[in-house]
């Protein structure tokens, strides 16, 4: 049999895993698995366990919200011997799952799991910490962790746009030095994503043939700061529409960057706190997690998978 560590956190989403675990474990059952399930009680646990326990089994499998997941990958990465990794989504918006169009019915994500097929996902590292779809800094980016979890339980996404709302008038600028590839720029931001997702904050920024999740490389979105009415608007423009050609922002491809501010800033990876660095590395690892997805969105977010049917000639 196939040997599977269950994490779960009980307290994701509306803790709605409560109802529907021994659907899942059944499931999983059914497909043959030798399942040891843990429960997780607090930040850290995941990561613990999975690293602690990880290369004994098989399979990792993670049900919780996208901070959760970042724990579990975590742990995935520090292993030598990394196990095969599934996600069941039980958070509130679940952007690496909605990236990877995993189910977000907790049944159907199990027979994913059953069934799936293996896709070695691009995982990014921010310092000595890990990431699995984006790190953040500025505007709105402190709302997902400063949320109450009994507001995202009952609000939802909308907890996140109400808790927003109380911080438009404190945007903090910083100056920061970013450097990547060949080009070193210099300038004052207030809002900067570094992201391997088509989704961040339930929102899509990207369209799906935009993004590959294994082509080593970040999505990286900055905006500059705003200095009057007509430059907010384009730049609201420029996120509406998706074309990010505004002169307010900063947008491109790396697979490393190194990003210097002048002062303390306060970063989130996957939603979490990321803690407040002045120095941040980060660095794209290519195909560094193995997570069980359906083959044919595999497709759609594969440069690897791209690359394969253009060489036998296969049409796109």
């Amino acid at each position: 049999m196939k040997k599977m560590l269950f994490v779960y956190n009980p307290m994701a989403g509306k803790e709605q895993i409560k109802n529907k675990l021994s659907d899942i474990i059944r499931v999983l059952c059914d497909a043959d698995f030798d399942i040891t399930i843990f429960a997780t009680k607090g930040p850290g646990d995941a990561t613990e366990i999975v690293a602690r326990r990880g290369e004994a089994f098989d399979y990792v499998v993670c049900s919780g919200g996208d901070g959760t997941m970042n724990e579990v990958a975590s742990g995935i990465m520090q292993l030598e011997k990394k196990p095969i990794c599934g996600y069941i989504p039980a958070g509130t918006v679940n952007d690496f799952a909605s990236s990877l169009k995993i189910p977000k019915i907790m049944k159907r994500a199990a027979q994913l799991i059953a069934q799936g097929t293996v896709f070695r996902c691009d995982i990014g590292q921010f310092n000595d910490r890990y990431f699995t779809y984006v790190s953040g800094f500025g505007a709105f980016t402190e709302v997902s962790y400063q949320t109450p979890q009994e507001w995202k339980n009952a609000l939802g996404k909308a907890a996140y746009f109400i808790e927003a709302l109380k911080h438009i008038t404190k945007i903090k600028v910083h100056r920061m030095r970013v450097e990547f590839d060949d080009q070193v720029i210099e300038d004052d931001f207030i809002l900067g994503l570094v992201s391997n997702s088509v989704s961040v904050a339930g929102y899509k920024a990207y369209s799906k043939m935009d993004i590959m999740m294994d082509d080593g490389l970040f999505e990286v979105l900055f905006i500059k700061s705003i200095r009057n009415p007509l430059e907010l608007q384009a730049t609201l423009n420029a996120l509406l529409s998706k074309k990010f050609d505004c002169d307010r922002m900063l947008q491109f491809r790396s697979s490393r960057i190194k990003i210097t501010s002048e002062d303390d800033v306060q970063w989130t990876l996957d939603g979490e706190d990321g803690s407040v660095c002045k120095q941040v590395t980060m660095v794209n690892h290519q195909y560094a997690l193995p997570i069980l997805c359906d083959r044919k969105i595999v497709a759609d977010v594969s440069e690897k998978y791209a690359e394969e049917k253009n060489k036998r000639g296969e049409e796109l």
